[in-house]
C-alpha cells in the first residue's frame, strides 16, 4: 500500500566532522538529495514525501542515497521511516489564525455535533 512517507535521521557529530569542516555541508547534501527526489523539508533533519510511495519504492530511495552520500552509513545514528495517515494542521489553534482547512474542520465539527444533539433528541 502507498502513503506519503516521514524520513526522520540522526546523525554523529563527532563522525561528520571527520568528514566534512562544516556540519552544515552534510545536512545541506542530504537536503539537496531529498529535494531532488520528491521530498519537502520539514524540520531538522525530518522530511515528507510530496506522493505516496511503497515499501520497495522507500527502500530503494534510502538505497540511492546512501550510495550517492558515501560518508552517511558512517555517520548515521536512527534512520526512520514512518507511513503518514491522516494529517490535520492545528497552527491556528496556537496562532488564533484560521486557515480554510481548520475553518472546514471546524464547521464539520459543528455539523456533527448538531446532528449528534438531534439524533438524541430524538430518542
Amino acid at each position: 500500500m502507498k502513503n506519503r512517507k516521514a524520513l526522520n535521521f540522526d546523525l554523529s557529530t563527532n563522525e561528520l566532522k571527520k568528514h566534512f569542516n562544516s556540519t552544515a555541508e552534510a545536512y545541506s547534501q542530504i537536503k539537496i538529495f531529498m529535494i531532488e527526489n520528491g521530498f519537502e523539508h520539514r524540520q531538522y533533519s525530518g522530511y515528507i514525501s510530496k506522493e505516496p510511495m511503497n515499501e520497495r519504492e522507500i527502500t530503494k530511495l534510502v538505497r540511492k542515497l546512501n550510495k550517492q552520500l558515501s560518508w552517511l552509513s558512517t555517520c548515521v545514528l536512527n534512520f526512520d521511516v514512518t507511513d503518514i495517515g491522516e494529517q490535520h494542521d492545528l497552527t491556528h489553534l496556537l496562532t488564533g489564525k484560521k486557515s480554510k482547512i481548520a475553518e472546514f474542520e471546524i464547521s464539520n465539527e459543528s455539523n456533527e455535533a448538531k446532528k449528534t444533539n438531534r439524533i438524541r433528541k430524538h430518542r
